[in-house]
């Protein structure tokens, strides 16, 4: 049988009966009859279950990022884990699959991160608007993450004054306006390369950052 490639199972494992390693089992034996070679956290560390959580998270997405699709168990939305595994798996653009029917995920549900818990999934039918995942992510997470634009855009145009020393003309250099007008183009030349949804929330997020360092925001 020709091999379909590496596919990585996540679901959910704490609190669970046998830590749901039957069910990992299950999967795995299906999966590889249908040609794929599995990736089964449940065999990690011969199954051991007594150690840090940030063990077998640092196992578990170092494999998933050697893998090249994903198979969801049912309820790994319950999973904080494998909530992250889902995520790394949508920023990859990897396949996702029915672990239970080995089937292609009809409809898959948004993934955003969140400053109060690790993954927030929501119904792939109440998606937000790209404008206001735009504004969600410039004023919690990623304000949180890097301060505000004014300082942390100052900061980069520095650097990228340093790297384009030679090029400049004389006395001039990047500002910190000029950082988030060069990542949108950044983004239009990706969006123009292929289409991603991504790409359009980071225009508008770039948008309104520099909204921000004009004060308008």
């Amino acid at each position: 049988m020709t091999s379909q490639g590496r596919i990585y199972i996540a679901g959910p494992m704490t609190g669970l009966p046998e830590h749901n390693f039957p069910a990992f089992d299950a999967a795995a034996r299906r999966l590889e009859k249908n040609g794929w070679e599995v990736v089964n956290p449940a065999d990690n560390f011969g199954g051991l279950t007594s150690l840090p959580r940030a063990s077998y998270l640092r196992i578990d997405m170092a494999l998933l990022l050697q893998c090249d699709a994903l198979a969801l168990l049912p309820c790994w939305e319950d999973s904080i884990g494998a909530r992250l595994e889902y995520l790394l798996a949508r920023e990859l653009d990897l396949p996702i699959f029915d672990a239970s029917t080995g089937e292609p995920v009809a409809e898959l549900p948004s993934a955003t991160v969140n400053v109060d818990s690790a993954v927030k999934v929501a119904p792939a039918n109440s998606r937000e608007g790209i404008l206001d995942e735009a504004t969600r992510l410039t004023t919690g997470t990623r304000h949180n993450d890097y301060g505000h634009p004014r300082d942390d855009f100052a900061r980069t145009a520095q650097m990228w004054t340093g790297i384009l020393a030679e090029k400049l003309r004389p006395n001039c250099e990047v500002t910190a306006m000029d950082v988030p007008l060069c990542m949108i183009a950044v983004k239009l030349a990706r969006q123009a390369h292929r289409h991603k949804r991504d790409n359009l929330v980071d225009v508008a997020g770039y948008a309104r950052t520099a909204a921000m360092i004009a004060g308008e925001e």
